[in-house]
């Protein structure tokens, strides 16, 4: 069955049958302004229903023309959720691996989170180089697909926003700890007081973590604090300040290298599988540290002028300071001296990073008539000031290991020979105005159409090797989207969306290159029935992102003549079968491919055309199911399972991740404000692997576990 007839097949199954069923009443067109957030945040509803990452107006899901994917608070902590890609599991069409096990790494649509995706807290950007902890998040919401006509450069692919916990006028208190597998522990609080006299509300969210981790030396430790405090300046107007401080220390993890013959011409071919180690066994050094500092600050104003208008303006600040050792391996190849003795070659490379990110949104939110056709209007402008200071050192002559009878030599870091690899003092500044309208033309028919210029100023100073050099570079940059829903009746609605985004092109691109681009086409349709009791969503893509630099095979220069395009399908779908029982499920089919892409080789030192290869991590099925049941006793457990077919690591398509299916169970037990939980991942020990270090490596993941926490509130 090819693509179009499944396609028609799950259209007749998942919205003609239902909307002949569900025929409703039809419902009035509502636009939610910016105070509903206080409204959205207090409900504890595990069927997400409206999301502002789309369009920053706070519209109900179905009424969005765009794939969003929005995983509550109840759904990440009955799967005992931790870190952002624990969330991201629950989303269609996104793949999850790691980055060196110091950071979040996500794929959407087969584009990967580090060059083609965009995470924000709270509507503000974030460096993507962190572990995103979900202790004082309400929800995560996924857009799939550009965004630069909301966000600006980088979201080629998808935008992934963090929404804290904001402050209730409530008194409350909660602490909660879990222990398991690997030493770990996990203590989280938080707790909210209110002087409603004086319409004041202070919150106060808390973390610490520890962990052994299932690897050998791969131990790390998480703290952070998040005050946030709201004055309720009148019945119109608060302001909201926030403040977040995250200190990580993990110590990074490279894997297991892959085993490498070589070929009659002696070109090095991968061995399939595993090398006959053991799955938690380091080949790095002891001197390997990630030490991550984040600060985070956001000011936001809101005020209600009138039932029409609305205005709100955001001033934010982050800064990131990440000092890293780590070993990175380079394969485990034969010693021509010493028969069945395979060496792992390994090099060592240092980074001290600081990157301070100011920024502020002003933003107008307009409710008005033109004739017989409603508009809601957002316009907005931004303007931010980006600072990255970095510097890499590497050492390419670390001495090899065994692989079977591995004894590590380098003790102290004196013993390296390290050089300087780069070194980099960037500043970028942006200046956008934005806008994005809702035209209602009846309550069957919306319109949206907006976009964003972005005005960049760029100033690289670097040297590679110690070769210095400036890079300057002016972009003035429109970024479109246009898109509709056809609500038939009130339950169920088509849509369709088209749009670009843009990123500027790496610092090391020859002459004066464009911007790298994303061109998307979706279609899709929602079903929202059974008094929000059943919701369901499927879409239809077509992503393709131009203007990749790839070296040229006879000069090695990079130029901008790649391309890479991703199309596929996906179905979400949330029930509510009886009382307290909620049930999700995803599917995605990613069909990825690299239509003109090249790289240089890193063995052979060759240019070599990857054309028509599939992207490293873009496997073309991912299945996600969870359930959860709780009785009136109290006592309730939900399962699950994530199905993710065969993957390759890397563009040359030489080494594939096997598939492989996982299951993970829930238990616990609720009495008053007291709740006991036992969580239990991958019950059937599936030994399946994630993303290591380029071709050379892959990280085994975690075996089977058992959890158990405890809540208390009061």
């Amino acid at each position: 069955m090819n693509l179009l007839s499944f396609f028609r097949v799950l259209l007749m199954a998942i919205v003609l049958i239902p909307a002949a069923i569900f025929a409703q009443e039809e419902e009035t067109n509502r636009f939610f302004f910016s105070d509903t957030v206080m409204v959205i945040a207090k409900r504890n509803s595990r069927i997400p229903v409206v999301s502002a990452l789309a369009t920053k107006m706070f519209i109900p899901l179905h009424a969005t023309p765009a794939s969003v994917g929005v995983v509550t608070k109840a759904i990440f902590e009955s799967q005992n959720g931790v870190i952002l890609s624990d969330a991201l599991k629950n989303i269609s069409g996104v793949n999850v691996q790691n980055g060196f096990g110091v950071h979040d790494f996500f794929l959407i649509r087969g584009f990967d989170s580090l060059t083609s995706g965009l995470v924000l807290t709270d509507g503000a950007a974030e460096p993507e180089v962190s572990f995103y902890n979900l202790y004082n998040l309400e929800r995560v919401e996924v857009l799939k697909g550009p965004a630069a006509f909301l966000y600006g450069a980088n979201p080629l692919s998808g935008a992934v926003n963090l929404v804290r916990k904001q402050p209730v006028f409530e008194n409350f208190a909660n602490v909660s700890g879990s222990y398991g597998e690997f030493q770990s522990f996990r203590g989280t609080f938080d707790v909210g007081v209110t002087n409603p006299n004086s319409n004041v509300a202070f919150r106060l969210n808390g973390l610490w973590q520890d962990s052994d981790n299932y690897r050998d030396d791969k131990a790390n430790n998480t703290f952070a604090i998040n005050p946030a405090l709201m004055w309720h300046i009148n019945s119109h107007s608060s302001v909201t300040a926030n403040f977040e401080f995250v200190n990580s220390d993990y110590q990074p993890d490279s894997g297991l290298p892959i085993e490498f013959t070589f070929g009659e011409n002696f070109e090095p071919i991968p061995v399939s599988g595993l090398p006959d180690v053991p799955r938690s066994r380091s080949y790095q050094t002891p001197l390997d540290d990630s030490d991550q500092e984040l600060f985070r600050i956001r000011v936001d104003y809101n005020s209600k002028i009138n039932k029409s208008i609305t205005l709100r303006n955001k001033l934010y600040f982050t800064h990131l300071d990440w000092q890293s050792n780590g070993t990175l391996l380079n394969g485990a190849f034969p010693d021509f001296f010493a028969e069945g003795k395979f060496n792992v070659f390994r090099t060592f490379q240092t980074l001290g990073d600081e990157q301070n990110l100011f920024g502020n949104q002003l933003e107008v939110l307009l409710s008005f008539n033109t004739g017989s056709v409603k508009h809601n209007l957002l316009t907005g402008f931004e303007s931010t000031r980006l600072g990255d200071n970095f510097s890499i050192e590497i050492d390419t002559t670390l001495a090899p290991v065994d692989l079977f009878a591995h004894i590590e030599t380098v003790t102290d870091i004196n013993q390296l020979n390290l050089e300087s690899f780069s070194k980099g003092d960037a500043r970028s500044l942006v200046f956008a105005p934005y806008f994005i309208n809702q035209a209602s033309f009846s309550e069957k028919l919306r319109v949206f159409f907006g976009g964003r210029f972005d005005i960049i100023d760029y100033n690289d100073d670097r040297a590679d090797f110690g070769f210095p050099s400036e890079t300057s570079r002016n972009y003035e940059k429109f970024s479109p989207m246009v898109g509709f829903v056809v609500s038939p009746v009130s339950s169920l609605s088509f849509y369709a969306n088209a749009g670009q985004s843009f990123a500027p092109p790496s610092s090391l691109t020859f002459g004066d290159p464009e911007p790298e681009e994303s061109t998307q086409f979706e279609i899709g349709t929602k079903l929202n029935a059974f008094n929000r009791k059943l919701s369901s969503n499927l879409a239809v893509y077509h992503l393709k992102k131009n203007n990749i630099s790839i070296p040229d095979e006879v000069t090695g220069i990079p130029q901008q003549t790649g391309d890479q395009r991703s199309r596929g399908f996906e179905l979400e779908i949330a029930a509510q079968p009886a009382h307290s029982w909620y049930t999700f499920f995803s599917y995605a089919f990613t069909d990825a491919e690299l239509t003109e892409f090249g790289e240089r080789d890193d063995l052979t030192r060759k240019i070599v055309d990857r054309s028509g290869n599939t992207p490293a991590f873009a496997p073309k099925h991912i299945l996600n199911f969870w359930t959860t049941k709780e009785y009136k006793s109290g006592i309730g457990f939900g399962a699950g399972f994530r199905y993710v077919s065969s993957q390759f690591i890397d563009e040359d398509n030489l080494y594939k991740i096997d598939s492989y299916l996982t299951i993970d169970a829930s238990l616990y037990y609720i009495f008053n404000t007291f709740r006991w939980s036992l969580n239990l991942k991958n019950i059937t020990d599936q030994d399946f692997e994630t993303r290591g270090f380029s071709p050379f490596s892959v990280t085994p993941a975690n075996p089977r576990a058992v959890y158990g926490s405890i809540d208390f509130s009061l």
